[in-house]
C-alpha cells in the first residue's frame, strides 16, 4: 500500500529500516502514551525511516526517548507558554479585549487538542480516531497543513508537490489545531 512512498523516500536517500513489529508498536505506544493513527501505524510497520529529522521509534536509549517525548509535548507546551502569540479564531466568538482573559481562553481551548505525533522534524500527525489524518507543520503558533494524509505529505515534503495543491477540502477538522491553521 505504501510502495510509492517507500520508493520516493529511497530515491531521496532516506535511511530506512525494517518496519516495526506489532509488539514494538504496543511498547512504543505505552512508553510515549500515544496511539498511532492507523495510517501512520501501518506505514511504520512497513518501513521505519531513521535518517536525520525522522524519529527512531525503535531506539530505546534514554536520550532518544527524551527527544521523542519532548517532540510530542512541544506543540502544546509552546502554545501554553505563549498563548498571546495565537491568532484568535473567529469561530470561538468575540475576541477578548483583556489580554489575561485572552490567554486563559486559549489555554482552556488547548485542553481539547489531541496530542500531535512527530513524523519528521516539526511535521506532525494528530492523534485522532481518523484512520488517515492530515500532517501538520507546527512551529509555535504557526500551523499549516502539510499533507492531506501521510502519502500526500511525502509528496509535498520529498517530491516537490506544491503545498498549495493539497486537497484541503478533504481534510477533516482536527479539534483545536484546525482552528489555528
Amino acid at each position: 500500500m505504501y510502495e510509492q512512498s517507500v520508493d520516493l523516500l529511497k530515491r531521496r536517500g532516506i535511511e530506512l529500516e525494517n518496519g516495526l513489529t506489532a509488539d514494538e508498536i504496543v511498547q512504543i505506544e505505552k512508553i510515549y502514551e500515544i496511539v498511532f493513527p492507523k495510517s501512520l501505524r501501518d506505514f511504520l510497520m512497513v518501513v521505519l525511516p531513521v535518517s536525520n529529522g525522522f524519529y527512531d521509534w525503535r531506539n530505546r536509549e534514554q536520550k532518544n526517548i527524551e527527544h521523542i517525548k519532548d517532540a510530542i509535548s512541544r506543540p502544546m507546551r509552546d502554545i501554553h507558554d505563549t498563548p498571546e502569540e495565537i491568532y484568535w479564531c473567529e469561530d470561538w466568538g468575540e475576541e477578548p479585549a483583556d489580554e489575561e482573559v485572552f490567554k486563559r481562553e486559549v489555554i482552556e481551548r488547548l485542553k481539547t487538542a489531541p496530542k500531535l505525533i512527530p513524523v519528521y522534524f516539526h511535521r506532525y500527525m494528530p492523534m485522532v480516531s481518523d484512520e488517515n489524518p492530515p500532517i501538520m507543520s507546527v512551529c509555535g503558533g504557526d500551523i499549516i497543513y502539510y499533507g492531506a494524509d501521510i502519502q500526500d505529505y511525502f509528496e509535498v515534503e520529498f517530491n516537490g508537490k506544491d503545498q498549495g495543491a493539497i486537497d484541503f477540502e478533504s481534510i477533516r477538522p482536527v479539534p483545536f489545531w484546525t482552528d489555528l491553521v
